[in-house]
């Protein structure tokens, strides 16, 4: 039976406040499960999706582009949802058990990298990471086009300012009565 996390127990193991999960439902349009009085409820699989999102978040994407990368970032979970393993850091994370200490962590996460599933979520790793990489590219081009016009604009204007300011200056010639 999978697990079901309350809102708080969901900002609990994400770090995000209730009102960003509630914004990022909406925004992204995600499907979040209520129980039968309504209230929201989380799984493993949600908690696992904020993490992803929150990740994009700090590498400076856009809810509008994380929008459009939600498609792809639920298809490569399919599966890992109840195992609670961190897509974008490469890390086995446990949502629902504490970590063991020692060797015994180090042999486990050396096993564990090596399971085809895990191979396929490093291999989305560097998809995402790739997708981000564009993603930050075209906005910065689009922050540099943006830059440029806004110099050209700038520069028309003085250009205006200063043949007003001449025009001003020139002393003006009275037209001749006839």
């Amino acid at each position: 039976m999978e697990m079901k996390y309350t809102v708080r127990q969901a900002v609990e193991m994400t770090g995000i406040k209730s009102y960003v999960l509630r914004y990022w439902e909406e925004e992204l349009e995600l499907q979040i499960h209520r129980n039968e009085l309504g209230h929201r409820y989380y799984t493993g699989y949600d908690v696992q999706l904020f993490l992803n999102i929150k990740e994009l978040k700090k590498r400076g994407l856009q809810l509008r582009a994380i929008k459009n990368l939600i498609p792809q970032i639920t298809a490569s979970m399919n599966g890992f949802g109840e195992t609670g393993v961190t897509l974008l850091e490469g890390e086995v994370q446990e949502l629902e058990k504490p970590a063991q200490q020692g060797s015994d962590m180090q042999e486990r996460s050396t096993v564990e990298m090596h399971r085809p599933e895990n191979k396929k979520i490093l291999e989305f790793q560097m998809i995402l990471e790739r997708l981000i990489t564009q993603e930050l590219q075209s906005q910065n081009e689009d922050e540099e086009r943006c830059r440029s016009l806004d110099y050209a604009i700038r520069r028309q204007q003085m250009a205006r300012k200063e043949a007003a300011a001449a025009a001003e200056r020139r002393p003006r010639r009275k037209r001749k009565e006839t």
